[in-house]
């Protein structure tokens, strides 16, 4: 794996989980594979919160987590920005030095 791989991360609500899971599972040939991790968020958005979650202080949220090649982003990004029901959606990349399997 050289440098032209990355880790793209999508965190989401977690009430449209299964729509963005539907999007990127019809993404095969960009999405060799991911790993959903739930987790909480605070910030800015806060106001978007449940009224329960404002209570806690957290939104309940979903991080998809891939690595993939770095050149396939643009489309998925793309394809999520236009297919997901709810664009409250964050994303980063980072670089990834190594990718592999222990077998």
């Amino acid at each position: 794996m050289g440098p032209s791989q990355c880790k793209l991360s999508l965190v989401c609500p977690r009430d449209i989980k299964t729509a963005l899971a539907d999007i990127l599972d019809d993404l095969p040939d960009a999405i060799p594979g991911y790993t959903m991790l739930p987790c909480e968020g605070r910030g800015a958005d806060m106001h978007l919160a449940t009224a329960g979650e404002r209570v806690r202080g957290a939104m309940q949220a979903v991080q998809f987590v891939m690595i993939l090649p770095r050149g396939d982003v643009a489309t998925i990004l793309d394809t999520v920005a236009a297919r997901c029901p709810r664009r409250q959606i964050a994303y980063w990349i980072e670089p990834v030095e190594e990718f592999g399997r222990l077998i």
